[in-house]
């Protein structure tokens, strides 16, 4: 005879039979403990999962006779609730299963980011703070996956189709460039309680609002705040100010930026500063904004001069490092540099700064802007003309909602050698990326709509009247992985070995163009080509296709396919190992950059060697002129003593100032330096197999 079903009246403290609750304590997920009561079983699957009370009653009873059965005097809360999913899949309720499943990290999952120093990011922090972070983000991922993308583009990210960066920040968009004039003219006024400041009137003012600023902007997005044109922007409060001013306001600006690091546990702030020495075209004739908010009688243009030596001084400041001389890991610094660069007096002198600081920090990216009319869409993502026209300067501000990386290499092996079939699925990879896009948007509008009283808040401000994030003026990311790899699965050869090679790339760069063209016109949103790449992107999606693909992917993967050491190429470059000079790896890349990928940039890998600052400046030259190369990033390695603090050139084993092997390793990978003993197998394999350059190859 079938037991009753209980009524939330039951004494949950009667004697165990066959119709009483049985004596067991649960530990629930609020630090409490209770005695079982199946009644809460019923209560939560009409709540969640919006079942038939009836229905409910009848699987908590099930759940119940189970307990009992088995003997358990303990339980948690979990291990109820999966009892109870259980029982709906058994019912083939796989919807109410989802609505009531439980989100969570494995036991082993959590043991093992406590106790190790793996970081997906950079930016990620040491220490309990970074265990934390790295928890949050598995639940976030498992949610994300779960509710806000659907099932086909889950498994499109689950499989290695492609990859959604930053997928454990679902809840954030991925980065934010904003002119420094918003600060400048509303100061900071955040909601929820955070302390509000008028408009600076002198200039260490405004670099304590533009980093405190960054650092609350930082909880808000999953990857950097960037910050336009920091030395124009910066210079109307400098007109007074002697060098020896300027060069203390450019170490607060440096040291400021890196204090957060201890107030949060070790995490840096994630930032990005661009520089210019030419005032840009969409700057220079504004009126400058000066102290107090206050529009002045002078443009932009008009204060080169202190634009000038606010950047000598900023270089200076990074040459030097740190108190015990190491390089500053953060904000990375991007210089812009145009065709009137070599005619504005001082140019030699700052490049031979920006030279100096490339060799002996690294870290440094030099941009191009040949054209004027490029140089805001390349920063920005936003290719409106009337719309900036219209624009007020304190309104420059866009956002990247998200990055998404196709997995090139896959293309290959499905197409088996036909080229047609290559773009077809190429057609298909880019209609799922952009998908994977419109998901997450219609996820964060949703966020948005909330308004000041919702999570993303800061976003949602109206200093200016207008929003602070501008849906109209977001962009949608996607980036490529394994370019190299594809034209290798295909046609055997890498991209530097041949003109059809080259040729055969360069038709596929011109298909994701249009692809992306074409998507954007279609749904009405910005999908930009980008050279955007992370630590760990290349080396999951490599993996992956070695687990579906087997013996056609180990002859395409670089590293070693038969150990954990294996990887793709980031992006539109050439392959680590490719035996060319390095004008000709800048010549190559740069055809590909000039099909509008914003953050493309090609790496110079230096190692231990210290070209001098005069070679680094005539390949500066060389490729603004001789190639359509979108930027350079310096690349020398180091290593740090735990022991003595030194920092010697190169990766060493053994400290070679005291001979301590606690030694840190720092290189630079993705699209930022990082310490190699956090890095996977795949990156370190691409860091052994880099070809290095000299003096000598410049």
């Amino acid at each position: 005879m079938e037991p009753d079903p209980l009524s939330p009246n039951d004494n949950a403290m009667s004697a165990p039979d066959e119709i009483g609750e049985p004596e067991v304590l649960v530990r629930r997920s609020d630090e409490d403990i209770a005695l079982f009561d199946s009644q809460r079983i019923v209560e939560a699957l009409v709540r969640e999962a919006n079942i038939d009370a009836d229905l409910a009653a009848q699987i908590s009873l099930e759940v119940r006779e189970f307990i009992q059965k088995l003997g358990f005097r303990t339980l948690s809360s979990s291990l109820i609730r999966g009892l109870v999913d259980a029982k709906l899949l058994e019912l083939g309720m796989e919807d109410a299963h989802h609505a009531h499943s439980r989100l969570g990290v494995p036991f082993y999952d959590v043991d093992r980011m406590m106790h190790s120093a793996f970081r997906e990011t950079a930016t990620q922090p040491y220490g309990p703070e970074g265990s934390s972070l790295l928890l949050a983000e598995a639940i976030k991922r498992e949610y994300a996956i779960l509710s806000v993308f659907s099932e086909q583009i889950a498994n499109a990210h689950l499989v290695g189709d492609i990859h959604i960066h930053a997928i454990g920040a679902v809840d954030r968009p991925f980065s934010l460039i904003s002119a420094i004039d918003y600060v400048k003219q509303f100061g900071i006024a955040l909601p929820q309680g955070f302390a509000s400041s008028r408009p600076a009137r002198r200039a260490e003012v405004l670099v304590a609002h533009i980093v405190k600023l960054s650092a609350a902007l930082q909880g808000y997005l999953a990857g950097p705040v960037v910050w336009d044109s920091l030395n124009f922007a910066l210079a109307p409060f400098l007109a007074d100010a002697g060098d020896r001013a300027i060069k203390q306001l450019a170490q607060t600006l440096v040291f400021e930026f890196s204090a957060p690091a201890v107030a949060r546990g070790g995490q840096i702030i994630f930032s990005d500063l661009h520089l210019d020495w030419d005032a840009p075209s969409y700057m220079k004739s504004r009126p400058a904004v000066g102290s107090g908010g206050q529009v002045t009688d002078k443009t932009y243009g008009d204060f080169t001069a202190e634009a000038h030596r606010f950047l000598q001084s900023l270089f200076e400041v990074y040459i030097e490092g740190d108190g015990q001389g190491r390089a500053f890991l953060t904000p990375r610094l991007i210089l812009h540099i145009n065709r009137h660069f070599n005619e504005i007096p001082g140019y030699r002198a700052v490049l031979e700064l920006a030279s100096r600081l490339a060799v002996e920090r690294g870290g440094l990216t030099i941009a191009f802007d040949r054209e004027d009319e490029g140089s805001f869409p390349r920063r920005f993502g936003i290719n409106d003309e009337k719309a900036l026209a219209r624009a007020e300067s304190h309104a420059l501000r866009s956002s990247q909602f998200q990055v998404v990386s196709l997995n090139l290499p896959r293309v290959g092996y499905l197409a088996g050698g036909n080229q047609v079939k290559v773009f077809e699925e190429l057609t298909r990879l880019m209609e799922t990326a952009a998908q994977a896009h419109l998901e997450k948007r219609v996820f964060l509008e949703k966020l948005l709509a909330l308004g000041e009283r919702g999570p993303l808040a800061a976003l949602t401000t109206r200093a200016s009247g207008s929003p602070f994030l501008k849906l109209n003026w977001a962009t949608h990311a996607i980036s490529l992985v394994g370019l190299n790899e594809l034209c290798r699965a295909v046609l055997k050869s890498d991209l530097h070995d041949s003109e059809a090679t080259m040729e055969f790339a360069l038709k596929v760069l011109t298909h994701l163009k249009r692809e992306a063209e074409r998507l954007s016109n279609k749904h009405k949103v910005r999908f930009l080509l980008s050279g955007q790449s992370t630590e760990v992107t290349a080396y999951r999606l490599a993996r992956l296709d070695l687990r579906f693909f087997g013996e056609m992917a180990e002859s395409v993967v670089c590293g070693d396919p038969h150990s954990d050491a294996a990887y793709y190429t980031d992006g539109v470059r050439l392959s680590a190992t490719s035996d060319i000079s390095v004008l000709d790896r800048v010549r190559t890349e740069g055809l590909f950059h000039d099909f509008g990928f914003v953050n493309a940039t090609t790496e110079v890998w230096m190692g231990e060697s210290t070209p001098q600052a005069d070679d680094l400046g005539r390949l500066i030259s060389q490729a603004f002129y001789q190639s359509t190369c979108a930027g350079l990033i310096f690349c020398p390695e180091f290593t740090i003593c735990s022991r003595c603090g030194q920092s010697a050139r190169g990766l060493h084993a053994a400290c070679p100032s005291c001979g301590s092997e606690k030694v840190e390793g720092l290189a630079y990978a993705g699209d930022r330096y990082g310490h190699t003993s956090s890095w996977d197998a795949g990156r370190i394999a691409e860091l052994r197999d880099r070809r290095r350059v000299t003096g000598a190859d410049m």
